[in-house]
């Protein structure tokens, strides 16, 4: 199983411009004290030249003490077989030179109903064997109402990079969802939204999917909220791997009801 999933990562890799293997594209390096709720999934490199050392898969964001909630689309890096052999660590608390306070064996998966006439819903949750807080990770402050057009917005991450390289991230706004509903992606009204500026050089990566969108609220206590999850970029066209501006995300306000009926309060 991981011979396949590195024939995953690596196939995956050469379908991207080299540059959105890394992280964040063009984005800058930001205070991790502010993104405690931030959730690295690790996972061994499919790469010959980084001998096997460990690099981030995917990201995640904490929304309580042992749920981690990512994209559906990153599977293969939590797969029932991964599971078994107790193989899916995720790293907390991420600190400013890139180190983690602690890293978490993930015990179960949770995947969210599916409505049929639905495009696909990119969502997954982890379950932690331990208390992130414990280890000073926080729980995020969950935006309970769809993000309103215009909003500002920032999006962290740490692309495909090995340990030790710091988190970074890129600002950007909600933008109208004609610039993510295109045929050559799957985008759902009911549940995505999409973010973008236009004529915009930042970007996410691969490595990226799954993390974490915040709402920008300079003027609370409380200046991040956590709104939406990495789902994917849109393509420019149908041939080429070139993308638009644009990123799609899973609306977290959307999963409520099944949040809810795993006895997680969104509020």
């Amino acid at each position: 199983m991981r011979y396949f999933v590195n024939i995953l990562l690596l196939s995956m890799f050469f379908a991207f411009p080299k540059n959105s293997a890394y992280a964040i594209i063009n984005g800058h390096v930001v205070d991790s004290e502010d993104f405690k709720s931030y959730v690295s999934i690790r996972t061994e490199s499919p790469f010959p030249s980084h001998s096997g050392a460990e690099l981030n898969g995917c990201g995640g964001t904490l929304i309580a003490p042992r749920y981690v909630l990512t994209a559906f689309h990153c599977r293969g890096l939590f797969s029932d077989d991964r599971l078994e052999k107790g193989s899916v660590i995720v790293g907390i608390n991420i600190q400013k030179d890139g180190t983690f306070q602690k890293k978490i064996e993930v015990i179960r998966v949770h995947y969210p109903p599916m409505p049929l006439d639905h495009e696909r819903l990119d969502a997954a949750i982890l379950v932690l064997r331990s208390d992130a807080t414990f280890y000073g990770a926080k729980v995020a402050d969950i935006f309970v109402e769809s993000p309103p057009l215009g909003a500002h917005t920032v999006t962290v991450g740490l692309g495909q990079a090995l340990s030790g390289v710091s988190l970074e991230g890129y600002n950007s706004e909600v933008a109208s969802q004609r610039y993510c509903d295109s045929d050559r992606v799957d985008f759902d009204e009911r549940h995505d939204f999409c973010v973008g500026v236009k004529g915009s050089s930042q970007r996410t990566g691969f490595g990226d999917s799954g993390g974490p969108l915040y709402l920008k609220h300079p003027n609370e206590k409380k200046r991040f909220k956590y709104v939406g999850i990495v789902k994917g970029g849109v393509k420019a066209s149908t041939h080429g791997v070139e993308e638009t501006e644009y990123i799609r995300y899973t609306n977290v306000a959307a999963l409520a009801e099944w949040l809810e009926s795993l006895g997680l309060t969104v509020d």
